[in-house]
């Protein structure tokens, strides 16, 4: 775990912002489980928009705004806050962290039984062929 650092212009001014390119487990459970609704694995519910801003929140240690709160990311402006996006949440993928916690339920896709598909099945009519 480490922090790493870029610049954002912000109103003009060139800021550093600082981030930990690594989370504890238990700051990244809390974060899922406040932003996940697995309660139907087939169909599991987001909230992308709040996972953002408590990444965010979490792992910046240095900004030009007030660290380890949401209200202050939600107030930056929206050029700003892309920018910051852009560079902190690479190193947070949702879908990274959606597959881990979809392995907890179904296991690994190697241990599926060999019949298992994750693709659309074919139509019961069959093939059309010429």
């Amino acid at each position: 775990m480490g922090l790493k650092s870029f610049k954002v212009k912000i109103d003009n001014v060139s800021q550093v912002i600082e981030y930990e390119d690594d989370i504890t487990f238990g700051a990244l459970e809390n974060i899922l489980n406040k932003c996940l609704d697995m309660s139907d694995i087939q169909k599991p519910k987001v909230n992308i928009p709040l996972y953002r801003q408590l990444i965010l929140a979490a792992v910046i240690k240095k900004a030009p705004f007030e660290v380890d709160d949401v209200a202050a990311i939600r107030n930056l402006r929206s050029s700003v806050a892309k920018k910051i996006m852009k560079e902190v949440m690479g190193q947070y993928p949702l879908a990274k962290y959606m597959e881990e916690w979809v392995e907890t339920f179904v296991g690994q896709v190697d241990d599926l039984p060999p019949n298992y598909t994750t693709s659309s099945q074919e139509s019961s009519t069959g093939r059309k062929t010429k």
